[in-house]
């Protein structure tokens, strides 16, 4: 993500960098699948991802050129499509509501983040037709902007990590007790880095270039 920012803010005559952003997108749609899936409260979760929407909305349009409070010339952060997954994710028959939301409203990535969040959630019941659908959704996406293809590659890392090749970082309360905890800082690190990156690259860019 952050490769695929600094090629996009500072650097957008090299093509490189935004082919390797390609694959950060599918890996948050995966994440969020897993996140939706583990959370003992949805609600919580989707909050959160739209508390830090409205956070990373003035750096983010900063730092990619756009008008944070002009109704016209404005666009939605990557937080505001994946707090919509959520709720993709969690009540499929609301799905008619973000796609039609995507009609009017300037978000990252739009349908086909939407799409690709719901194809996502397929690898969870069928590994077959969730990489078919996939294969296809990103052959398709050529016809919008053709380094989007890129984004496949993510693809093996999520199998990868479907099949258990990765291992977690966790800690344990003692050695006998199985319950896992995952340090808060880490959690909102994730959260914050966000718009502090973005943060950084507008300075950067408002200063150096």
């Amino acid at each position: 993500m952050t490769i695929d920012h600094i090629g996009a803010i500072l650097y957008p005559e090299l093509t490189i960098l935004r082919i390797i952003g390609r694959l950060s997108f599918p890996i948050f749609s995966y994440l969020l699948v897993l996140g939706v899936e583990s959370t003992r409260n949805v609600r919580s979760y989707l909050i959160r991802l739209f508390l830090f929407a409205l956070i990373s909305h003035v750096p983010f349009s900063l730092a990619l050129g756009y008008t944070p409070f002009n109704l016209v010339e404005y666009r939605l952060n990557i937080f505001f499509t994946l707090a919509i997954g959520v709720i993709i994710l969690h009540r499929p028959l609301l799905i008619i509501i973000p796609f039609v939301a995507s009609l009017f409203l300037n978000i990252d990535f739009g349908v086909y983040g939407f799409i690709m969040i719901t194809f996502t959630g397929f690898l969870k019941e069928s590994k077959k037709y969730g990489i078919l659908s996939l294969i296809m959704l990103n052959f398709i996406s050529i016809l919008l902007w053709e380094p989007q293809i890129y984004a496949l590659f993510a693809l093996p890392l999520i199998l990868l990590h479907m099949d258990g090749y990765f291992t977690k970082w966790i800690i344990r309360l003692g050695n006998d007790d199985e319950k896992i905890i995952y340090p808060t800082w880490r959690k909102y690190f994730f959260y914050a880095y966000y718009p502090l990156h973005l943060t950084i690259l507008y300075l950067i860019k408002a200063n150096l270039f």
